[in-house]
């Protein structure tokens, strides 16, 4: 019982990465924005980036087909760790460099550790939750517990370090008067929140090499392999008419994943500064980091109302999709009228407004993406969680790359500059 306890402990610290991985440099955005040179189309680039980043997963496709053992796994996990670890560390150093390419400056050091970064996550996600399979199947919740965890911390960390209060100075030079933006000092630096990230990585590297080294806690009927692929071959022989997947028959729900996660995981991030920051860069942050809020509390809604599937309410994803997708079109048109968005002249109002748009949109999306991976789960097992990964990675990234053309390529929004009297 007590060796229990500590695998728990031990399994939920490692865990604590999953999220910083995705979400860590996510949520420093609102903060980051203003000092980088590619200003308020940053998240659009950066959405696109961190998609682009999943190419990595083939290293780990590659070394799960090659591999006769699962030590891959254990190096595999250690190195995505160290380098997650170093990327963070760097960041410190050179997330605000910046290089001269074609007379712009752009953000290369930002973007090149941000790619790294993802790449990590994108690894750590086929390489963590096959980890925990050799412990007992309690330990998923310690798991799960741990990325819940890291949700609370990052938007903890959020909320703490707060947003920079921009004020506008008079200054006099010579008959003519104009305006200066003055921003005021963050409760903790940029760097201090990236080192943050990179010590809670660190304790997850520890736990981690307590776990594989002393080999604690692990199930001896996981640990053999030859059996568990005899099991599965044996259950996939018996339930083959019964889980077989068929695209047709699914295809409507599919669609669903691709349609949800193109709109809110691939084109939402590309308008929140767009939509939210000409309000005020408090609300802007407040926002995006109560999305982690969010994330959590549908998390929790899951599990409470387990009775929600797709088999007992067939219609009802489409409807949330319907819905998400009006609140889309909302934060599209709001973004498309900066920098005189509607209630310009009534702040709190306006961003409130918008802020609930945006959360709500989120949510739903988070809601989908669950139900439909359960209901995929249990029609097809692995073959529909298959192709429900196929869906979210092509509508995410058809998603990033649609707000990226827009909003780089064709300048299709507009920044409010601070301090410039805007007539709305």
């Amino acid at each position: 019982e007590n060796t229990t306890i500590i695998v728990f402990i031990l399994i939920t610290i490692f865990s604590l990465c999953q999220n910083i991985l995705f979400y860590g440099i996510f949520i420093e955005l609102p903060v980051i924005v203003d000092r980088l040179p590619e200003g308020w189309s940053l998240p659009a680039t950066f959405n696109l980036i961190s998609q682009t980043a999943i190419i990595s997963a083939s290293i780990i496709f590659l070394l799960r087909h090659l591999a006769k053992s699962n030590l891959y796994e254990d190096i595999g996990i250690i190195t995505t760790l160290v380098i997650g670890i170093s990327a963070f560390v760097l960041l410190v150093f050179t997330w605000n460099k910046t290089t001269l390419i074609y007379n712009e400056y752009h953000s290369t050091y930002f973007l090149f550790f941000t790619f790294i970064i993802c790449s990590c996550d994108y690894t750590g996600t086929l390489l963590f939750l096959p980890y925990i399979h050799r412990y007992k199947s309690i330990m998923i919740r310690a798991y799960f517990l741990g990325d819940a965890i890291s949700s609370g911390s990052l938007a903890i960390l959020g909320y703490t370090q707060d947003s920079a209060v921009s004020e506008c100075i008079l200054i006099t030079d010579g008959n003519q008067t104009k305006a200066i933006e003055e921003i005021s000092v963050l409760n903790y630096s940029i760097e201090t929140y990236f080192s943050i990230l990179s010590c809670i990585i660190l304790f997850s590297l520890i736990s981690f090499l307590i776990l594989s080294i002393s080999k604690i806690g692990q199930d001896k009927i996981n640990e053999n392999d030859e059996t568990l692929t005899l099991i599965d071959t044996n259950n996939q022989e018996n339930q083959k008419r019964t889980r077989q997947f068929h695209l047709s028959d699914n295809a409507p729900y599919l669609f669903a994943m691709f349609w949800s996660c193109l709109i809110t995981f691939g084109f939402l991030p590309a308008l929140q500064t767009y939509a939210l920051s000409s309000y005020s860069q408090d609300i802007y942050q407040k926002t995006i980091v109560s999305s982690e809020v969010v994330y959590v509390l549908v998390q929790i809604m899951c599990a409470v109302y387990s009775n929600i599937t797709v088999a007992a309410y067939p219609r009802l994803i489409h409807i949330l999709n319907i819905i998400a997708t009006i609140l889309v079109m909302c934060i599209l048109i709001i973004a498309k009228m900066s920098p005189c968005p509607p209630f310009i002249d009534h702040i709190l109002i306006g961003g409130l407004v918008t802020g609930l748009i945006y959360l709500t949109a989120n949510g739903i999306n988070h809601f989908t993406y669950i139900i439909l991976n359960i209901h995929f789960r249990d029609v097809a097992g692995k073959a529909g969680l298959f192709w429900g990964c196929v869906m979210v990675q092509s509508g995410t990234f058809l998603g990033a790359s649609l707000g990226y053309i827009l909003t780089v390529h064709f300048s299709f929004f507009k920044e409010r500059f601070p301090c410039v009297d805007y007539i709305c």
